[in-house]
C-alpha cells in the first residue's frame, strides 16, 4: 500500500494525548456515576443456554456503563485512524487505463560539475570545434587552441545534444510530435527550459551552455533527475524520456531513489557518458585555491567515466547506456523516433487504485456506532 500524502499520517500521533484524555475522563466521570448508579436495580437480558431454556441473569448498571463507554472509545479511535488514513490518500493495487499516446517528450539533463571539464572525450569535428572555441572554454579560462587530441566531456555532450535535435527535427518548420526541455545541475539543479515545441530555445541554451551556468558545488545526480522529471505533465500522455549527459560521478544524493521515482512516472532514462574510463585530471576553476595549508599546490584530482553506474541507472528504467564518444546522437534518435514520429496510438497505462473512500465509509460507520452505544442505553433506561 502506498500513500499520496504520507505526511497526513503524522496525525496519528494525536492518539497518544487522546488515549490519556479518555482514561482521565473515565476516572472522573465514572467515579461520580457509580455513586448514583449503585442503588439502582440491575437490568435483565435473556441468554439461551445449551438446554435451550431461557435463563435470567443480572448485570450491574455500572458494569454495563463501563462496557458501553469502552466500546464507544474504541469505535471513536477506529474512526480517527480511518480518517487519518483517508486523508493520506491510500492506494492499493493497480488497474489499467486506456489512453491515446501522442509523440514523445524528451528532457536533456546536463551534469555541469567540474569533472565535466576534463578533456578526455572524443575530439569534435573541425567545424563544431571552431564554433565551441568562439564561445570560450567551459571552465572560465581563455579559449584554447583547437587541434587537440580530445575535447571536454561537456563540449562533447553539447555536441551530441545538438546532433540529436538535428536527427529528430529534420524540418523544424513542419509540425512536430516531439517536445524538448532542458535541466541543468551540479550540487543543485534547475529546470532551465520546460517542455516546449520551440526547438530554437533549446538550441540557444546549448550554444551558451558552460559549467558556470550553475554556481553550486558538488555533483548530485538525484537532484538533476528530479528536476528533469518535474517537466512532465500528467495530463499530457506521451512517451517520456530523459537523456542524462554525465560522467556518472556523484558526491551526494541518492541516485537509486531518483530512479525509483522515474519508474513510478513511466519515464525512461537514457544515459550518455563522455570521457575515458582511464581518467584524467580535473582542471582547476578560477576560484580554486592554488596553494594549500602546507604551502604546496594541492594534488590533482583524477576523474573517471563511471560507465557501470550510468549503465545500471539506464537499465533500471528500461533505458540504455550510450557511449557519448561515438555516434551517440544517431543511435539515441533511433530509439526515440519510434514514438516521436507516430501520429498517435492507444496504450494502456497502470494507475494505482485509490482506497480512501473505503476508509471513509468504515470511519463514518465506527463514529455512528460509537454514538449509538450511549443512546441505546439511555433509551432502554427511559423505557424501564
Amino acid at each position: 500500500m502506498t500513500f499520496d500524502h504520507p505526511a497526513m499520517l503524522l496525525l496519528l500521533y494525536a492518539l497518544i494525548p487522546l488515549l490519556i484524555l479518555m482514561a482521565v475522563n473515565y476516572k472522573i466521570r465514572f467515579t461520580r456515576i457509580y455513586s448514583v448508579a449503585a442503588p439502582l436495580s440491575t437490568i435483565f437480558y435473556d441468554d439461551v443456554g445449551k438446554t435451550r431454556k431461557k435463563r435470567s441473569k443480572r448485570l450491574p448498571v455500572r458494569v454495563e456503563l463501563s462496557l458501553r463507554y469502552a466500546a464507544s472509545c474504541l469505535l471513536f479511535i477506529i474512526f480517527y485512524i480511518c480518517l487519518c488514513l483517508a486523508l493520506a490518500g491510500p492506494c492499493f493495487g493497480v488497474h489499467f487505463v486506456r489512453e491515446l499516446r501522442r509523440g514523445a517528450d524528451v528532457v536533456l539533463a546536463f551534469d555541469l560539475s567540474r569533472s565535466m571539464n576534463v578533456r578526455d572525450a572524443a575530439p569534435l569535428p573541425p567545424a563544431a570545434g571552431r564554433r565551441q572555441a568562439a564561445a570560450g572554454d567551459t571552465n572560465g579560462t581563455a579559449p584554447a587552441i583547437r587541434g587537440e587530441l580530445s575535447s571536454s566531456r561537456l563540449e562533447r555532450s553539447i555536441y551530441t545534444a545538438k546532433k540529436l535535435l538535428e536527427y529528430l527535427l529534420p524540418d523544424r518548420a513542419a509540425p512536430q510530435n516531439i517536445r524538448f526541455g532542458a535541466a541543468l545541475g551540479k550540487g543543485e539543479a534547475i529546470l532551465a527550459i520546460p517542455l516546449t515545441d520551440d526547438s530554437e530555445a533549446v538550441l540557444a541554451l546549448l550554444d551558451s551552455l558552460t559549467s558556470l551556468a550553475i554556481t553550486s558545488r558538488g555533483t548530485n545526480l538525484e537532484k538533476i533527475l528530479d528536476a528533469a522529471a518535474g517537466a512532465f505533465q500528467d495530463n499530457f500522455p506521451s512517451a517520456r524520456y530523459v537523456a542524462l549527459f554525465s560522467d556518472g560521478e556523484a558526491l551526494s544524493g541518492s541516485l537509486q531513489a531518483a530512479l525509483e521515482r522515474l519508474r513510478e512516472q513511466n519515464i525512461t532514462l537514457f544515459t550518455v557518458g563522455s570521457g575515458s574510463v582511464y581518467g584524467a585530471p580535473v582542471p582547476e576553476d578560477a576560484s580554486f585555491e592554488t596553494v594549500n595549508s602546507s604551502g604546496k599546490p594541492p594534488a590533482a584530482i583524477t576523474s573517471y567515466l563511471r560507465q557501470d553506474v550510468l549503465s545500471a541507472a539506464a537499465e533500471r528504467t528500461g533505458g540504455t547506456f550510450i557511449d557519448g564518444n561515438t555516434g551517440a546522437a544517431a543511435f539515441l534518435a533511433g530509439l526515440i523516433n519510434a514514438d516521436g514520429m507516430t501520429d498517435g496510438e492507444w496504450v494502456f497505462r497502470e494507475e494505482s487504485n485509490a482506497m480512501w473512500h473505503i476508509f471513509t465509509i468504515v470511519g463514518l460507520a465506527a463514529f455512528i456506532l460509537s454514538k449509538l452505544c450511549s443512546l441505546r442505553f439511555r433509551g432502554r433506561r427511559a423505557g424501564q
